[in-house]
């Protein structure tokens, strides 16, 4: 029990926090509804996983050949300002939308590969794992228990919010929805810009 009280804890803490997942599934589900949005999600929480398991087995190795590589550093910068570039100059061109089953695998893809390009999502992962064996000493099966309630609270959060976007998103105009758009496009800007120089 105290696990899943550690597990619950540390998802929660990940779920308050403000990131550039965070913006994409706000303006996901106030521009293309709650269920597309959680397309963008799902493919967070895999990518969360995946992170989770190779840390899990392979924390050495991430932490010299990617951490510490400025061509990683490089790579999900401008990964970052293409996406931000795309929500400022494009994104509100699009008026046709492609068909329902490509485009929520677009998504799906969109929120894997932002989450995993992230340093930042790398490092955290790689704190609480070695804080989780370490400090809490946790075995494989206890592991398993603390990393899996993490991600669910996580998820269970994120499909709240991306309720609430979608349920203010019918007093949004299309000039509120450009602006948001736009500020989205800046903070992933941001972000990219802020990962050159890490």
């Amino acid at each position: 029990m105290d696990i899943i009280i550690k597990g619950f804890i540390t998802g929660l803490l990940l779920s308050i926090c403000v990131g550039a997942t965070f913006f994409m599934l706000m303006e996901t589900s106030m521009s293309r509804g709650f269920k597309t949005a959680l397309w963008f999600d799902l493919g967070v929480v895999l990518c969360d996983t995946v992170i989770i398991i190779a840390v899990y087995f392979f924390a050495t190795w991430i932490t010299h050949t990617i951490i510490q590589n400025a061509y990683f550093n490089l790579a999900g910068g401008l990964v970052f300002v293409g996406f931000g570039l795309n929500y400022i100059l494009l994104r509100h061109r699009s008026d046709t939308l492609p068909q329902l089953k490509n485009r929520n695998l677009k998504l799906f893809m969109n929120g894997f590969f932002i989450n995993l390009m992230n340093p930042s999502v790398i490092l955290f992962w790689l704190g609480t794992m070695a804080f989780s064996l370490s400090k809490l000493k946790l075995n494989g099966q206890q592991a398993i228990l603390y990393y899996g309630t993490t991600l669910l609270v996580m998820a269970l959060f994120d499909v709240i919010k991306a309720y609430f976007a979608y349920r203010i998103s019918s007093f949004i105009n299309k000039k509120v929805l450009r602006i948001i758009y736009i500020f989205s496009g800046l903070v992933m800007i941001g972000l990219g810009v802020y990962f050159f120089f890490l």
